[in-house]
């Protein structure tokens, strides 16, 4: 069993990544091996949007006009069995790298497909497994009252990796800022993030989040999270019948 950490974090031994090697010996420890790539140190380029990937409609991921570590990193996903996205929260949101890195995931592991009638869907490129999916967030002095400001990175991976990778979201852990101490004057506020520490707990819900992908994958029944179930069984015999009989392309005349 192989489970892997995306790591979007642009410092080789902060707090993301100590967390995330946590998530490791918790996979470790249940007989997984475990690997963890991390995006600073390769080169994937910006995505020019030429849609090349978009078009492919042979088998497997999708060819890409750049030439870099990508296709390197997407072959290391698909002999994966689980994969946790790490990355640090910056404004409110995942990495450039971690964005980055999902601009170029995208068309190459994904493609529309037609399920529901005409009704525009999409599919996973590399269905040859069900992947146990979850992700780690960290985030300096936020006051707990504004933690739903650091979610949307998490929400994000969450509603887009499984479409991708066809896998199942397995857990997800946040890790706001615990402080070597309190604030004790206005230099201090300034300075929050470098009051920062990680505390024995968060190294625990790491760990426990490693070992309970290992545990999905050994129960053998995780299913994937498509885009057609996200959708109520009835609406979606609703929406069969009337795109079959009106086809989606007919309305956006």
């Amino acid at each position: 069993m192989n489970i892997l950490v995306i790591n979007g974090s642009a410092r080789a031994e902060g707090t993301t990544t100590a967390l995330a090697r946590s998530f490791m010996e918790g996979a470790q420890s249940r007989g997984a091996a475990a690997d963890m790539i991390m995006l600073r140190d390769k080169n994937i380029g910006y995505c020019t949007n030429c849609l090349t990937c978009y078009a492919y409609e042979g088998e497997g991921v999708a060819p890409c006009s750049l030439k870099d570590d990508m296709d390197a990193v997407i072959a290391a996903m698909v002999q994966a069995d689980g994969i946790c996205f790490a990355s640090p929260v910056h404004c409110g949101f995942v990495t450039a790298l971690m964005t980055n890195f999902m601009d170029r995931l995208a068309w190459r592991a994904m493609r529309p497909a037609p399920p529901l009638g005409n009704c525009f869907n999409l599919e996973s490129r590399v269905s040859d497994k069900v992947r146990a999916l979850g992700s780690i967030a960290t985030a300096g002095g936020m006051p707990l009252s504004l933690r739903r400001l650091c979610d949307e990175g998490t929400r994000w991976l969450k509603s887009n990796a499984p479409l991708e990778l066809h896998g199942q979201w397995i857990g997800d852990m946040y890790a706001a800022a615990d402080l070597e101490r309190l604030p004790e004057s206005e230099r201090d506020w300034k300075r929050l993030y470098f009051l920062r520490k990680l505390s024995a707990p968060q190294f625990e819900e790491a760990r426990q989040l490693g070992v309970r992908m290992v545990e999905a994958l050994e129960a053998g029944n995780l299913k994937p999270d498509t885009l057609e179930n996200s959708i109520p069984r009835g609406l979606r015999g609703i929406m069969k019948w009337y795109f079959t009989w009106k086809p989606l392309f007919h309305l956006a005349r």
